[in-house]
């Protein structure tokens, strides 16, 4: 029954964030939604912030699952692969925090106060990008002496497109447009030559 009440305690959680905001929500008012009282709310969560991480760790969880299901695209060469999984990444973001823009809010707070689950989330990103170099490697697409190193100069290059922060400020086009043009700069430094 626990692991039940607490993915209620998270849903309720993420609609009050969706609506107010982070900020603006209370303890109180989230064990309200499921008519509970805040004392018991208290046995499965210390404070919001243990709240809000939970739902930063389930948010990262389902975002990996949508990447690694790029990675499952086997008949892609691997620079296709690459391309797909950073418009599948912009596209997951902008999904996420254009229609919900007070959940920026929540990413605010994680990123200052739980940089742990940030990591979490590059180490997730790093190791799917890392597999694409290494197919592209094996298949001779690539020519890469250090996978891990490159994996994490890929992360730094397309930082705009997995970042919230970025959503609002260029039209959606606009932004596919630009990953387009740093996938392309990528993969020209990762070619094969002869």
């Amino acid at each position: 029954m626990s692991d039940e009440t607490r993915m209620q305690i998270l849903d309720a959680a993420e609609a009050r964030f969706r609506i107010y905001g982070y900020g603006k929500t209370t303890m109180a008012e989230i064990a309200s939604d499921i008519e509970m009282s805040t004392a018991n709310l208290y046995r499965f969560f210390e404070n919001k912030l243990d709240i809000g991480s939970a739902m930063a760790l389930r948010c990262f969880d389902e975002r990996e699952k949508v990447l690694a299901a790029v990675l499952e695209q086997s008949d892609l060469p691997a620079g296709q692969l690459l391309e797909q999984f950073v418009l599948t990444m912009l596209d997951y973001n902008m999904n996420q925090f254009a229609r919900e823009p007070k959940l920026s809010e929540l990413v605010d707070v994680i990123i200052n106060k739980r940089p742990d689950l940030v990591q979490y989330q590059v180490k997730s990103d790093k190791k799917l990008i890392t597999a694409i170099l290494e197919k592209g490697q094996a298949q001779g697409e690539f020519n890469i002496d250090d996978s891990g190193r490159v994996s994490t100069a890929i992360l730094a290059a397309i930082a705009k497109f997995s970042s919230p922060f970025f959503v609002g400020m260029y039209p959606a086009e606009e932004l596919r447009q630009q990953a387009l043009g740093v996938v392309q700069l990528i993969l020209h430094g990762l070619e094969k030559r002869e």
